[in-house]
């Protein structure tokens, strides 16, 4: 904890996390045997696990360095696809297993489809919602120039 080289570490429970820790933070939880230490080694994994899925969620992404985006016309690109199969919304909610008034929200806008979703409509519809953005390239700043404002980005998109 501390992050004290020291050449022994002792095993302790810290409110219910299982540390190796030093001499002097191991006062701050309960020391176990290896036999007891392999019942919360389990329980530690699976908070583990639930920690890096929490991080890679909360991970920012930068939307100028990605390939692909949710098509701002998503919406229409639904409702023409599904259209021009001859499908209600309550036929192409059944066969993605959906519910009526999620295709409804998608078409009207009013809801932006996750991954799974999103996959699912391309694939009944025959269509692709993401479109290809081309990254923006940024000028190294200089000691003479100001720094990049987002004015400046606005106007390197209208170019």
């Amino acid at each position: 904890m501390c992050g004290k080289e020291v050449p022994y570490l002792k095993t302790v429970v810290i409110e219910g996390a299982l540390l190796k820790v030093c001499e002097d933070c191991a006062k701050f939880g309960k020391e176990v045997s290896p036999k007891e230490a392999k019942k919360y080694a389990r329980g530690s994994a699976a908070i583990a696990e639930r920690l890096k899925i929490r991080e890679k969620r909360m991970r920012e992404k930068d939307v100028l360095e990605s390939e692909e985006v949710l098509d701002p016309d998503f919406p229409d690109k639904v409702r023409s696809a599904r259209m021009r199969l001859g499908l209600s919304q309550e036929d192409l909610a059944k066969k993605i297993n959906e519910k009526h008034s999620v295709i409804a929200k998608v078409e009207h806008g009013d809801l932006v489809p996750d991954e799974n979703l999103r996959k699912k409509l391309e694939k009944t519809l025959g269509i692709s919602l993401m479109v290809k953005v081309e990254p923006v390239h940024v000028q190294k700043k200089s000691e003479h120039r100001r720094g990049l404002t987002l004015g400046d980005l606005i106007k390197l998109e209208k170019q």
